[in-house]
């Protein structure tokens, strides 16, 4: 079946087909949350007094667990499911329409 586009009656028109999935995103940000954390505790442990026996790891380590928790609480857990969008592209006068 060939379709024309409405306004310009051009017989060149394709279908595109986009699929969206936000899964990488949420899990870069999972993980750049993470490792801010874990920045700001390193750098808070190297301030502390001398006589508590802290080193900048230790402080590093137990933040980035404070903040896996901290995602792992106020993240929607629910895998979120991909998006496909459907619409024609007109190569005669580069419109998009459904």
């Amino acid at each position: 079946m060939q379709i024309n586009y409405p306004y310009c009656h051009s017989e060149h028109v394709h279908r595109i087909i986009h699929n969206s999935s936000s899964s990488h995103q949420d899990t870069m940000n999972s993980l750049g949350s993470s490792a801010t954390f874990a920045s700001i505790g390193a750098s808070l442990t190297k301030h502390l007094p001398t006589h508590l026996p802290l080193s900048p790891w230790m402080g590093g380590i137990a933040s980035a667990l404070i903040g896996r928790l901290f995602n792992s609480v106020f993240n929607d857990p629910s895998p979120r499911p991909s998006i496909t969008m459907s619409y024609f592209y007109c190569e005669s006068c580069h419109q998009n329409f459904q």
